[in-house]
């Protein structure tokens, strides 16, 4: 092998070898966010006596979680003795609106469980909790109030910034009301009452979610404006509304599921003139390749494949589901990190 193969080969291992110890990064963030460190340090820097008491954490041990945090850009040493937030630092505050916090202590702890069951799934098509004896939805919430919020926390995380982006980037000004499905705790209809102070809305979820979720919207000065109602998008949708939210649902199924998932969409849509669907996921690529949106979606892929039997998909895939259920694809609108609102009506 030449000088300059022998080069090549050994940037491609380091490469590599970076990648398979990626899962340092994951636990050192979900670590200081269990640990409260971003919001310990959110105000001012502290020294790393003043974050071991406030943490109950041992010193010397603490002091080398936060270089490992500093190696990531996500913490920066103000002297011998002194840690501060960077800007990226700060995403991991549980008190700011583009927080990251409760996904990465959800990625670090319940995901990371199931993802050791990956080559099982891959043998076997089942997800992690059906091998283990469970059921492919959301049941395993509804005794374990500390998981749902957590979970639903985390989805609040992901979808601020896709909701920011659905309200500015799509014309609401014919509706009047709007109905998330399957909305969690509501930021995505949090948003869109914000940005258009003439919508009403209905967030459906289960009992899990409704019941924090009234909170919520009233902590967020919306709650006057939108009802709730405990159910399920397999069930009857709320009638009379002129747009139907479905986000990050349909990739948490099979087709099968997605079907009748749609076909209650369809019913609701029907009994509407001039109503909305908007189907907002990540679309995949045709073919994939070695991009940070290819990962992305992979990534989310084979979690949806461990956790819940789902799957992401492309474009036409979305399109022939709406095919399927006598509804057809209007519009794709792009939005931020990869997804895009599918914009469907009758057919």
């Amino acid at each position: 092998m030449t000088g300059e193969g022998a080069m090549d080969r050994i940037d491609t291992r380091a490469q590599l070898l970076e990648a398979i110890h990626a899962s340092w990064t994951t636990q050192a963030i979900a670590a200081a966010v269990e640990l409260r460190l971003p919001d310990l340090l959110a105000d001012a820097p502290r020294d790393i006596q003043a974050l071991a008491g406030a943490t109950r954490c041992h010193a010397p041990s603490l002091r080398r979680l936060l270089v490992a945090l500093m190696s990531l850009g996500l913490v920066s040493q103000r002297d011998a003795e002194g840690f501060a937030l960077t800007a990226s630092g700060a995403l991991l505050r549980s008190d700011v609106p583009d927080s990251l916090s409760a996904w990465a202590q959800l990625c670090g702890q319940r995901i990371w469980a199931t993802q050791t069951r990956l080559a099982d799934c891959v043998r076997s098509g089942a997800s992690a909790r059906t091998l283990g004896g469970g059921s492919d939805d959301f049941a395993h919430l509804d005794g374990d109030a500390e998981a749902a919020d957590l979970f639903h926390r985390a989805m609040a995380n992901l979808t601020q910034p896709i909701a920011a982006a659905l309200a500015a980037k799509v014309d609401f000004r014919g509706a009047r009301r709007v109905v998330d499905i399957g909305g969690g705790y509501g930021q995505l209809i949090v948003m869109l009452l914000h940005a258009h102070p003439h919508l009403r809305g209905v967030l459906v979820d289960l009992p899990h979610a409704i019941g924090p979720a009234v909170a919520w919207l009233d902590r967020q000065r919306v709650g006057e404006r939108c009802e709730v109602a405990s159910g399920s998008f397999f069930g009857a949708w709320p009638a009379g509304a002129d747009i139907y939210l479905l986000k990050s649902v349909l990739h948490d199924w099979d087709d099968k599921h997605c079907m009748q998932i749609l076909r209650r969409s369809s019913d609701a849509l029907a009994a509407q003139p001039g109503a909305r669907l908007f189907v907002i996921e990540r679309l995949a690529n045709e073919r994939a390749a070695d991009t940070p949106h290819d990962r992305a979606i992979a990534r989310s892929d084979l979690n949806m494949l461990v956790s819940l039997g789902g799957r992401e998909r492309r474009a036409s895939e979305y399109h022939a589901l709406l095919d399927a259920a006598g509804l057809r694809a209007r519009h794709s609108h792009a939005l931020v990190n990869g997804y895009s609102a599918i914009e469907a009506a009758p057919g």
